[in-house]
């Protein structure tokens, strides 16, 4: 359950669709801070957890559990729909076929029960998924985006990502944020001289969020710096390129190196960030909007590599990451390496990177923009803040 307080009246419903870790990927990560945030001062947050616990390579596939999960959170949202009778329903919508036929469940019910429909896209795919469907999917996310009273975005770069479906009027910019657990990153971080650099990637093992590509460049990077390591965070449970990945390191020694352990959260993840020297995040993801990973690294003062894909450039800036070629170990390995011999840069660019979330990307920001954003749809004033009910269905 989720924490209550005291019931007012006064303030807007929300129906907010979403899931909360674990697993812990972007939309979870962002329903959950924005469930405990100060959005809840201006809204009664009603909230519908539509979580599949199981790994995250059950999320796009066709099985029993899934279908039983869709029915479920379907009837569940309508049964909250008609008893709450909010003002908003707030939907995360997926960029795949089977994801938007789930999220369909909660948009077409909430416009046949005159709630306003705010949908929220996570990514920077949409185009790409519209682009390559079929005539009848195609007609039918026509439809459903025509009754959508305002869409979310993650930054101006994707404003025009649903090319024409809904109309410009209705677009909003809504850049993520995340609660700010490293207050004390300087005292954290200062480690002795003889400890090892270390090179972090946090993220899902799948191939196109580059940790491939940070594998094989860690040869190159060795043979200059003997002394770094590379530590891989997360699940590559059900992906055939993390077993690959690990039997690549044995066959070249480098297990000493090279260290796969598993996925982190919470405390444990905060302190693999805290431990790192950069994070290296590579990615080429086709689906990539701003990932939370970056924004997580921003707040912990690291320094970055990554590539200018989807809008990470546009949230880092020239100078809080160097940025390699999509797809290239070798020049990913030639700006690591140039980090790597640069504390004097590392020490700069991190501190950048913390100026730069503290301005533009702590949950009080993003919170109070999607607060914006919702009082644009009701065309209302926003009110003083105060404390408001909230309920929870869980799965």
């Amino acid at each position: 359950m989720r924490p209550t307080a005291c019931a007012s009246a006064t303030r807007p419903k929300v129906l907010f669709v979403g899931p909360t870790p674990p697993p812990y990927q972007g939309v979870a990560v962002a329903t959950d801070c924005l469930l405990n945030s100060s959005l809840a001062d201006d809204f009664q947050l009603i909230h519908l957890d539509t979580s599949d616990r199981r790994p995250m390579d059950n999320s796009e596939h066709l099985d029993f559990m899934n279908v039983y999960l869709a029915l479920v959170h379907g009837f569940r949202f309508c049964t909250l729909l008609i008893t709450k009778r909010p003002s908003i329903v707030y939907v995360p919508i997926a960029q795949n076929t089977l994801g938007f036929l789930r999220d369909s469940l909660f948009m077409i019910p909430a416009r046949w029960l005159g709630a306003r429909l705010v949908i929220h896209l996570h990514g920077g795919g949409f185009a790409r998924f519209y682009g390559s469907a079929n005539f009848l999917t195609r007609r039918f996310l026509r439809w459903c985006l025509s009754r959508v009273d305002l869409a979310i975005v993650l930054h101006e770069k994707f404003r025009n990502i649903f090319g024409g479906l809904v109309p410009a009027s209705r677009i909003a910019v809504v850049e993520n944020g995340i609660v700010d657990e490293f207050r004390t990153v300087g005292r954290v971080r200062d480690r002795p001289r003889s400890e090892r650099l270390r090179v972090l990637f946090l993220a899902t093992l799948v191939e196109s969020k580059g940790f491939v590509d940070l594998l094989h460049a860690a040869p190159a990077v060795l043979r200059e710096i003997p002394d770094v390591e590379f530590i891989f965070v997360g699940d590559g449970t059900g992906f055939p390129e993390s077993e690959n990945a690990r039997a690549w390191a044995a066959e070249r020694g480098l297990q000493d190196q090279v260290k796969f352990v598993g996925p982190k959260w919470g405390q444990e993840k905060h302190q693999a960030l805290l431990e790192a020297d950069v994070l290296a995040f590579p990615t080429w993801y086709p689906y990539e909007g701003q990932p939370i990973v970056v924004i997580e690294a921003m707040a912990a003062g690291l320094p970055i590599v990554t590539t200018r894909h989807a809008a990470i450039e546009n949230t880092l800036g020239e100078n809080g990451a160097i940025y390699a070629r999509l797809r290239d170990p070798d020049d990913l390995a030639r700006q690591l390496v140039r980090l790597l011999k640069d504390p004097i840069l590392r020490g700069a660019m991190g501190r950048q990177n913390r100026l730069r979330f503290l301005e533009s990307y702590t949950v009080d920001k993003f919170a109070t923009n999607l607060g914006a954003a919702f009082h644009q749809v009701l065309g209302v004033t926003p009110e003083m803040p105060g404390r408001v009910f909230e309920a929870s269905v869980q799965s």
